[in-house]
């Protein structure tokens, strides 16, 4: 017969694995990946090129007048980062033994994994622009507390960081920070003890929204964990530029007996406001 959907190389059947892979792993990177909602992002999948320049503002001041006295004109000088965006990507070999065992099906896990890879690449490329932002908070080799914490949210708010703010933290630094509020008097939290839902749950504190990531660089010779507190979305000092989003390819190897899966994304990463009003990294003791 001449119709048969089967799998063999460039056969439908392939072409239809290969779209089934490449929805499970957009998938599992966007349920990943932490960073890219947080962030200030464009997306050029449509545009002729590969760079964003993202503008920076003066801070302006007005000044008294005099009646019958001309203004003096302000000149506004911006001033630009530009983020160029370039290749990431994994590939993995499943050989015909295993598929031929599994099917399709058996692929999910690999697909979802592929996923996960990618979100991890793209969440530690964005958290590892923090150690370009100018101020931080916090003593190397000290464990996380609750006054830095508060320092972070006072250097925000003293550089006019737009809110709302949100923090993402090692989770050594949140177990600190949880222990640190533990062992507190509890008047931040309105009674005589701080609630232990609250403390399970560590959502939100002081009105700034904390998210967990494994992927908070690892700073001074492994001393510490980098995290960081910015404003949320367009206010954001580090910035997300995507090109491509996550694109799967099937490529055989015949003589291997196997498949490989090869999973690219086109995207860039930068800090394009160093100062407070764009973030404030959070650097405390390593696990």
């Amino acid at each position: 017969m001449a119709n048969e959907v089967t799998t063999g190389a460039g056969s439908a059947g392939e072409l239809v694995a290969a779209e089934i892979v490449s929805r499970l792993v957009i998938d599992a990177a966007y349920a990943e990946a932490v960073m890219p909602v947080l962030v200030r992002t464009a997306d050029i999948s449509g545009e002729s090129t590969n760079t964003v320049d993202f503008p920076k503002w003066p801070l302006l001041s007005a000044s008294d007048l005099s009646e019958g006295t001309d203004a003096s004109n302000t000149a506004v000088n911006t001033s630009s980062t530009s983020v160029i965006s370039d290749e990431a990507g994994i590939m993995i070999t499943v050989t015909d033994m295993l598929l031929n065992g599994a099917g399709i099906g058996g692929l999910e896990p690999y697909a979802m994994e592929l996923g996960k890879a990618l979100a991890n690449k793209i969440d530690t490329d964005l958290l590892g622009e923090v150690g370009d932002f100018t101020n931080s908070v916090g003593t190397s080799g000290a464990a996380m507390t609750e006054a830095n914490f508060l320092e972070a949210i006072y250097m925000l708010e003293s550089a006019n960081a737009k809110g709302p703010y949100a923090c993402v933290l090692h989770p050594v630094q949140i177990r600190d920070l949880r222990q640190a509020l533990a062992s507190a008097t509890g008047a931040v939290w309105g009674g005589p003890s701080a609630p232990a839902a609250d403390l399970g749950a560590f959502a939100n504190l002081y009105g700034v929204d904390i998210y967990r990531s494994t992927n908070c660089a690892s700073v001074n010779v492994d001393a510490d964990r980098q995290g960081v507190m910015m404003p949320q979305g367009n206010n954001s000092g580090l910035a997300f530029v995507l090109k491509t989003g996550a694109k799967t390819e099937f490529q055989r190897d015949a003589s291997l007996r196997a498949t490989e899966i090869v999973v690219t994304a086109v995207y860039g990463d930068e800090c394009v406001d160093a100062d407070a009003s764009g973030g404030v990294a959070i650097i405390t003791d390593h696990e």
